[in-house]
């Protein structure tokens, strides 16, 4: 099902606060990471204008999804809310799939309602598009006239790209996450040490602090200041506030919050490796309902998921680095789980429960759908044929009493 819900609500020079005042600096020009904060602010990255946008949500943008069936996580089913979700944005936006980039997605998680970033078109002509889910139904949701203010993040690339014809700007922003009132905000900078981490207040208030960071990597064996953090969470280790960060060719880096102080050039330490020919994707934290243990799971182009647990990330030593050390090209370092998941390109917790993402449908390949998965496991049951599967097959875990699933 596809409906157009387009938004119009009453733009407001300043609210009774400030806080989202216009600053004129006009619309979305790229539509690339995205987060919430606590509340309902959903910040956007725009990597091409090297711009945050933050965008109060209203009850006019927000709908509840609390009654909507995710499956049944008991029996570890999950459900298939968009099937060949890229053709349906296609049909939604008039033109094909071909011209779709999902750009990232997240959860609002008061109202477990889905929001995407897109880009209609390929190269830097390509048109943003912000996207809701609402109970099954996508919906573009218009924020030119919502309560809106943005900032800059600094200096960003303009016209440089890499080796293989990416333009650099496009990684000005690879990820954002709220934390403690402030976002924190990784990409690269049109400055030689390129790596940058900023954290940056929220209500905006003009003020960007700016952290170079260089890692050791270990697949290269050689400390690094060019490629960036691709995705990160921040997490208390041992009580410490600490951003734990993923970069491109994944090194798995910690870095307590103290040390990211504005003009600060920090060394990350460096914990882990998760195999070379790979790129990291999303992390998200989630506790296990089970033994109540917290962790985060790490998806990946090239690899199956990895679980970490938080404490594994807090006592982890840092990797052997510094001059005569070898190329490791396998995953090392802090203990990872590999989790039943590939073909994975977006995912967000929901709640306790679930998650969700965008993935390559397990059976056809060249269908992209969006789907619930069950967690603590991180499977879908009906993904695989196994002996249970034959009805006088065994059945230890009393899968079969449950009715099948309707919706």
């Amino acid at each position: 099902m596809i409906r157009i819900h387009r938004i119009a609500v009453l733009a407001l020079a300043f609210t009774a606060s400030g806080v989202f005042a216009d600053d004129g600096a006009g619309s979305l020009q790229s539509a690339g990471a995205l987060a919430f904060n606590d509340k309902n602010v959903l910040f956007v990255g725009d990597s091409k204008a090297g711009r945050v946008h933050a965008f109060a949500l209203n009850d006019r943008v927000l709908t509840d999804q609390s009654e909507y069936s995710l499956g049944r996580a008991k029996t570890f089913e999950g459900r298939t809310i968009i099937d060949g979700i890229d053709e349906q944005i296609a049909e939604l936006l008039g033109t094909t799939s071909k011209e779709i980039a999902i750009n990232d997605m997240v959860v609002h998680k008061p109202g477990k309602q889905i929001f995407l970033s897109v880009h209609n078109g390929r190269g830097p002509d390509a048109k943003p598009v912000l996207l809701s889910v609402n109970n099954g139904a996508l919906e573009i949701v218009d924020l030119s006239q919502v309560d809106h203010n943005s900032t800059e993040v600094g200096p960003v690339p303009t016209t440089e790209s890499l080796e293989f014809g990416q333009p650099l700007n496009s990684l000005s922003i690879t990820d954002i996450d709220y934390y403690n009132g402030e976002i924190l905000v990784a990409g690269v900078s049109n400055e030689e040490f390129s790596s940058k981490l900023r954290r940056i207040k929220y209500p905006f208030d003009g003020k960007v602090k700016t952290t170079s960071i260089e890692i050791w990597h270990a697949v290269h064996a050689q400390y690094e200041t060019r490629a960036p953090i691709i995705t990160q969470t921040v997490a208390e280790l041992d009580g410490i506030p600490t951003l734990i960060a993923v970069y491109a060719c994944t090194p798995i880096v910690r870095i307590p919050l103290d040390d990211l102080k504005d003009g600060a050039k920090v060394r990350g330490t460096m914990i882990g490796e998760m195999g070379f020919g790979n790129t990291p994707i999303d992390i998200i934290q989630y506790t296990n309902s089970w033994d109540q243990s917290s962790n985060v799971l790490v998806t990946n182009t090239n690899r199956s998921a990895a679980q970490i647990p938080l404490q594994a990330l807090a006592t982890a030593s840092a990797m052997p680095h510094g001059d005569s050390v070898k190329p490791v090209f396998s995953v090392a370092g802090v203990e990872q789980y590999p989790m039943p998941m590939s073909n994975t390109l977006h995912l967000d917790t929901v709640d306790e429960n679930w998650a969700v993402t965008i993935r390559l449908n397990p059976e056809d390949p060249r269908v992209l759908e969006m789907h619930t998965i069950p967690l603590p496991m991180w499977f879908d049951r009906a993904d695989h044929v196994v002996e249970m599967n034959w009805e006088d097959g065994p059945d230890p875990f009393g899968y079969k009493t449950a009715p099948p699933l309707t919706y």
